[in-house]
C-alpha cells in the first residue's frame, strides 16, 4: 500500500526549520515554574475558568521547558506550542473545550458484546512487546530528527501492511504541521458502512524525547513507555480487528501523533483541521504511557480534566463490564492542563477521554523522557500493556459498533455496501 498525504486539510504545509522563538500557552502555575526561561506576552483565562499564559520561550530550550514541567509537576506535556503570539492567541479565541467537557455526546451503548468479547482473548503480550522494542530501539524519536521521521514512516507501513487487501482501509502521512519539523503523523482510516460520517478516534503520540538532550536530533530518547508503549497497544488493536475480518459501523481512524512531547503540536494540527473541515469526531481514545505498574495501585486511572462527561461515564461502564470481571481495578488521576494529546481535541470541541497507567504510589514510570526509557526499565515485559489493548478493544468495538450482530465464534468477513 503507497503512502499517501492526508486528506486534511487538502494542500499540506510544507515542513519548515523551527522558529528562533517559539509561543507556549500553559498554565500559570507551569509559567511561573519556568521562570527566567519563559517571558509572558499575555494572560488570558480559558472557558473553564483555568488563568492560562502566554509566554515566549527560545525554540532550542524547548527540552529544558520539557524537563521543568516533568521535575516540578512530575508529568508530561503541560503547554501547547505555536511559531507565532498570533497563532497562540487565535488558538485560546477559539477554545471550545468548556462545551467539550459538558457536552451530551454521541449516545454510548454497550450492545456489541459478541464482538468484544470474540477479541479479547486474542491480544499477545509478545506482539506489543515485539512493538515497542522496535520503536524504542531508534536512537530516537524526536520530532526533528532523521530517526523521527524515519519511525513515523515505519509505523505507516506497518499498519498498511496489517490492513493489506482491504480496500475498505486507508493509510496517510499526516504533514499539514509546520511546526512538527520533518516528522508527520500517521492515520490509518477504516471506512464506516452505514453511519460513515461519525468518526471514532483512538490515539497515540509517536515521538519521544530526552529532557537532557538539549534539543539535539542525536538525543538518546529510547521511549518505550512514553509512548512506545501507547503505539504498540493501537497496533495490537488494530490487527485483532482487522483480522477477525470486522468492518465498523462508524468510521474510524487510528492516529500516531507527531511532536507531542514539544506542545501537542500533530494532536492540534489535526483536531484544529478536523474542526475547520466540519467533521463529526464522536469519540476520543488517548492511550499515552501504558507499560508500568508497580505498588498495590489500580491496575487503570481514568484522567480526570479536560475530557467529555459523558465519556467518562462511557469510560467506567467499559471497564466495569469487560476489565472488572478480569480482576482489574480502576481509580482517577488529575492530569493538569494540556497534559497529552486528548487535550488537543477537547479544545477543538470533540468528546476526548484517557485511561492512564498506574505506577507506584509516587506516580507513574520514573524514567519518562531519559534514557533509562526502555524495556529493560520494566522487566522486558509488556504484560502491563495488554489490559489498555483489551480496553482499546471494548472502546473501539462499543462505539463503532459491528455491521452485522453474530452469534459467536469468528467474526465473517463481510462486503462493504
Amino acid at each position: 500500500m503507497e503512502r499517501t498525504a492526508a486528506v486534511l486539510p487538502a494542500t499540506p504545509v510544507p515542513a519548515t526549520a523551527s522558529p528562533r522563538k517559539v509561543h507556549l500557552v500553559s498554565s500559570r502555575a507551569t509559567f511561573r515554574a519556568l521562570s527566567g526561561l519563559a517571558t509572558a506576552r499575555g494572560l488570558h483565562r480559558d472557558p473553564s475558568g483555568t488563568d492560562l499564559v502566554v509566554s515566549e520561550v527560545d525554540a532550542a530550550r524547548l527540552d529544558d521547558v520539557a524537563g521543568i514541567v516533568h521535575r516540578t509537576e512530575q508529568r508530561c506535556g503541560g503547554f501547547f506550542a505555536f511559531d507565532t503570539r498570533a497563532q497562540a492567541e487565535a488558538f485560546l479565541r477559539s477554545d471550545r473545550s468548556a462545551q467539550a467537557i459538558a457536552a451530551t455526546a454521541a449516545s454510548y451503548t454497550l450492545d456489541n458484546r459478541p464482538t468484544v468479547d470474540h477479541w479479547l482473548p486474542q491480544v499477545r503480550e509478545a506482539r506489543i512487546r515485539d512493538t515497542i522494542a522496535h520503536l524504542s530501539g531508534y536512537q530516537n524519536r524526536y520530532f526533528a530528527s532523521p530517526a523521527g521521521k524515519a519511525s513515523a514512516e515505519w509505523i505507516h507501513d506497518h499498519w498498511a501492511a496489517l490492513a493489506a487487501g482491504r480496500s475498505d482501509v486507508t493509510t496517510e502521512l499526516f504533514t499539514a504541521c509546520p511546526g512538527c519539523s520533518t516528522q508527520p503523523s500517521v492515520i490509518l482510516t477504516i471506512e464506516g458502512t452505514t453511519l460513515r460520517d461519525e468518526v471514532v478516534v483512538l490515539g497515540a503520540h509517536l515521538d519521544s524525547i530526552n529532557i537532557n538532550g538539549g534539543g539535539s536530533p542525536g538525543q538518546a530518547a529510547p521511549g518505550a513507555d512514553d509512548d512506545a508503549s501507547g503505539i504498540a497497544v493501537l497496533t495490537e488493536t488494530l490487527r485483532i480487528a482487522l483480522a477477525s475480518g470486522w468492518r465498523p459501523r462508524r468510521t474510524v481512524r487510528f492516529m500516531g501523533y507527531a511532536a507531542e512531547e514539544v506542545g501537542l503540536r500533530g494532536s492540534n494540527a489535526i483536531a484544529q483541521a478536523y474542526r475547520g473541515a466540519g467533521v463529526d469526531v464522536v469519540a476520543v481514545l488517548q492511550v499515552d504511557m501504558t507499560n508500568y505498574k508497580a505498588g498495590p495501585v489500580q491496575d487503570m486511572k481514568l484522567i480526570t480534566d479536560y475530557s467529555n462527561a459523558s465519556l467518562k461515564v462511557f469510560f467506567e461502564q467499559l471497564f466495569d463490564t469487560y476489565m472488572a470481571p478480569m480482576g482489574y481495578t480502576r481509580g482517577t488521576y488529575t492530569c493538569g492542563y494540556g497534559c497529552s494529546d486528548h487535550a488537543s481535541w477537547t479544545n477543538a470541541g470533540y468528546p476526548a477521554a484517557m485511561m492512564f497507567e498506574a505506577g507506584d504510589p509516587g506516580g507513574s514510570f520514573p524514567y519518562i523522557h531519559t534514557t533509562g526509557d526502555t524495556l529493560a526499565m520494566m522487566g522486558n515485559t509488556a504484560q502491563p500493556s495488554v489490559k489498555f489493548a483489551q480496553f482499546a478493544l471494548a472502546f473501539l468495538g462499543e462505539t463503532a459498533k459491528t455491521r452485522a450482530m453474530h452469534t459467536g465464534g469468528p467474526l465473517l468477513p463481510v462486503t462493504a455496501p
